[in-house]
């Protein structure tokens, strides 16, 4: 078997250098930019089709991974597979690593060696990082792998479901845990929170740590800011006592003494906290920048050694997140003892600085932690990267690369899939850029197709209205000295917003440099308006000729308006924020605002926006009639008002307002969501010669159209994906931006010709050498 390498100053040096040494049909491995260069692997084709005859029966994957591709792409994984199972077999004698026997992943599985260095390095223990390994799926590729532990790791994390149910419930809340792990802050925190609730008369504080100077001053500061009585108790007589007294609180919050786990009078304290009358939640406070071996100890001495019934703890507060190196070790101990997490504890700002346990947040945060690297490195760790260094050296690097090839046509097979599946309209639009050099003929059937998929989707994603975003950019047209305007259109459907059509026209008298895209335009306007009404979201209130042009039409319209705009209600001069305070708000909804929840607050009125500002008294003459909605969002828990918008409309979407309020904020991302569109037709059409434009325009319009669904409605997978594809490094968790979704649908496309002339792959030797840089990406 000969598989070579080939380094050269540029792709076509490089394949030129491979059909010189292989011959015309040798088949290409890999393909990246190295140091002086660009480096490509490669094999006979003769020895291809020995391999494939010699190994295996091509597996598929299990049926939750069956993923829909073309026969292309599944000839090319089945080959790949079979070949680096063949490999493996080969050289799994070769090198002396360790393997399940010495920690419990084979050497000879670099897929899941890196992930048991990866769990490791985040804190987590070697114990459960075997474990978990051990029930990944089969076919998994590394993205997909860990995605997987993420979520095996987050649904095994324990937290509280519900805060208000935690202080419903009242009673005394006991905080234990070791000297300076952060117990007093931590009840200035939650009595912070409760306060904002429930009010400070139904709160109590107490402290039993009279050892530490100050520590009784310090929980004072913090009541007398709140408004809630602090109180110290010196043993178990005055904790009794203190309560008996205060059996009118609904909750009392107690900041015990800091104990070492080793502390012989440990015992003690827990005892004097199941001697009082009333039931007590004993919340654990663990530190989070703590090695794992003292957490394990912390919580098997106060659940354990000093409450032998084993009822010692009821949940935990994870505290110090902000100085964890390594968050997975108590998340590992938190696993391993089925221990509730409450709350963590991110600084020492009260009460910002408390949030809910949220089991995906801290698992996520464990893994993205920066670490500058470890002086104090596990002894057998770095002997088994040795050892694995040592089998890769032995190996020749072969595997590495079946590895790699075989992992980026999952990735892409899944990405695919996950793209047509999801009701994105991928698939039209991949269609349609096969066809980016149609003539004629061919464009009337490509526009026939949009305009049934858009009333497909209309009719699917609409409710009683279609909803219009328009907006004018200059855009550079060659032979031209000055960008010309075009006005761009984004459909949307109005029961969730999801994008449904797209349309680039000529604005003003510019002429007509799209061919027949005005007109293809028009004519799905028209069939849009026949499936459903149409209402315009605009800026400011429309002129005198669009509005009689939008009546004409049968459209609607929705306009934002500052609170100082004036109107006419009921014969008198206002200004909409002095309106507004007139009017009755009722609920209609629920939202969020920053994050925050909130509950939408609607009034209406009808008003007439005059021609002309009001001079002296009384009300000015002429003017448009409209409906005022005024949307008031305040924050479901505080009650604090988070937002107010105006919003005029016309009069015949006033029995519909409060679905009208919920369609103001889609109008807040137009601006980025059209720039991303004209990113897409300048993107995907850049390399269109004259006789094709109008082909490859409407192929380029649908897949802007496709990553804007995708933004709207991410997948699992095909995002990230994506962004590796255009060479982006995005955080795990965050949206990747549109801009970056349309290289990386690029470079996807172009891979995919590529993969698709694999069979004839003499024939598709210059079209690897023009993708290396697509290949490199996937490396």
């Amino acid at each position: 078997m000969s598989v070579a390498k080939f380094v050269a100053a540029n792709g076509r040096e490089a394949m030129r250098q491979v059909r010189e040494a292989m011959g015309p049909d040798a088949v290409v491995l890999s393909n990246r930019t190295v140091e002086g260069g660009v480096e490509i692997v490669a094999m006979r084709d003769a020895d291809l089709g020995s391999v494939s005859a010699s190994a295996q029966a091509y597996v598929p994957p299990a049926p939750a991974m069956v993923v829909a591709e073309t026969p292309a792409i599944g000839d090319l994984r089945g080959e790949l597979q079979s070949m680096r199972a063949l490999l493996e077999r080969q050289l799994a004698g070769i090198g002396n690593a360790p393997t399940a026997a010495g920690h419990g992943v084979a050497a000879s599985d670099p897929l899941r060696e890196s992930l048991f260095e990866w769990m490791v390095g985040a804190g987590f223990s070697g114990q459960l990082a075997r474990t978990l390994l051990a029930r990944l799926p089969l076919g998994y590729d590394r993205p997909a792998a860990m995605t997987w532990i993420r979520k095996e790791l987050a649904s095994k994390v324990p937290v509280l479901g519900d805060e208000d149910h935690l202080f419903a419930q009242g009673g005394v809340l006991a905080l234990i845990g070791p000297t300076g792990v952060g117990k007093t802050t931590t009840t200035a925190k939650l009595a912070a929170r409760f306060v904002l609730r429930h009010g400070a008369d139904k709160l109590a504080l107490l402290t039993t740590d009279s050892f530490r100077i100050g520590a009784h001053e310090q929980l004072r500061i913090y009541g007398d800011i709140l408004g809630v009585p602090v109180h110290a108790v010196k043993d178990a007589a005055d904790l009794r006592f203190a309560l008996a007294a205060m059996k009118d609180k609904h909750l009392v919050i107690i900041d015990t003494v800091g104990m070492s786990q080793r502390d012989r009078s440990l015992s003690e304290q827990i005892a004097m906290l199941a001697g009082v009358p009333a039931p007590v939640q004993r919340v654990l406070l663990l530190n989070g920048a703590s090695h794992g071996d003292t957490l394990n100890e912390v919580v098997h001495a106060y659940r354990h050694d000093a409450a032998p019934d084993g009822g010692g703890i009821d949940g935990c507060i994870i505290s110090k997140l902000d100085e964890a190196t390594h968050l997975g070790s108590v998340l590992d101990v938190v696993i391993r003892h089925r221990l509730p997490v409450f709350y963590a504890s991110t600084g020492q700002r009260v009460p910002e600085h408390l949030e809910l346990a949220s089991s995906t947040a801290l698992v996520e945060r464990a893994f993205l932690t920066p670490r500058r690297g470890s002086v104090f490195a596990d002894a057998d760790a770095a002997r088994r990267r040795q050892a694995v260094a040592d089998e890769q050296a032995a190996k020749g690097g072969a595997d590495d690369v079946l590895r790699s090839l075989t992992d980026s046509a999952d990735a892409l097979g899944q990405c695919v899939a996950e793209l047509n599946n999801a009701g994105l309209g991928f698939d039209l639009a991949r269609s349609l850029w096969q066809q980016r050099t149609a003539g004629d003929t061919e464009l009337r059937a490509m526009a026939q197709q949009v305009r049934e998929a858009v009333c497909r989707d209309v009719n699917r994603a609409c409710d009683q209205y279609v909803l219009a975003l328009a907006a004018t950019l200059p855009v550079s047209v060659p032979g031209r000295r000055t960008p010309q305007p075009l006005q761009h259109t984004l459909w949307l459907g109005d029961r969730d917003g999801t994008p449904l059509a797209a349309t680039i026209t000529a604005a003003g008298r510019a002429g007509q440099p799209l061919g027949e895209a005005d007109a293809e335009a028009a004519n799905l306007r028209a069939a849009m308006s026949a499936a459903r009404k149409v209402v315009n979201l605009i800026d400011a209130m429309p002129s005198a000729a669009t509005l009689a042009r939008w009546q004409q039409a049968g459209e609607r319209w929705l306009a934002g308006a500052r609170k100082t705009v004036r109107v006419v209600s009921a014969g008198a001069a206002w200004k909409l924020d002095a309106l507004a305070d007139t009017l009755t708000f009722h609920a209609v909804g629920d939202a969020v605002v920053r994050e925050r929840d909130a509950v939408r607050w609607l009034a209406t009125a009808d008003v007439r926006v005059p021609d002309s500002p009001a001079r002296g008294k009384g009300a000015p003459e002429g003017g448009i009639d409209a409906c005022l909605a005024v949307v008031r969002l305040v924050d479901r828990a505080s009650g604090e008002l988070l937002d107010t918008r105006y919003l005029l409309c016309d009069p015949a979407l006033a029995p519909d307002a409060a679905q009208v309020a919920r369609w103001a904020p889609w109008s807040d991302t137009a601006e980025t969501r059209l720039r991303t569109l004209r990113h897409a037709a300048d993107h995907f059409a850049q390399d269109a010669d004259a006789g094709h434009a109008a082909s490859a325009a409407l192929a380029a319009l649908q897949l802007g159209l496709s990553v804007l669904r995708l933004e709207h409605a991410p997948t699992a997978t095909a995002p990230s994906f994506l962004a590796r594809l255009a060479g982006r490094t995005v955080r795990a968790g965050a949206a990747v931006p549109g801009t970056v979704l349309n290289e990386g649908m690029g470079r996807m496309l172009a891979l995919l010709d590529v993969l698709e002339n694999y069979p004839g792959r003499a024939a598709a030797a210059p079209a690897v050498a023009e993708a290396a840089d697509v290949m490199g990406a996937l490396q």
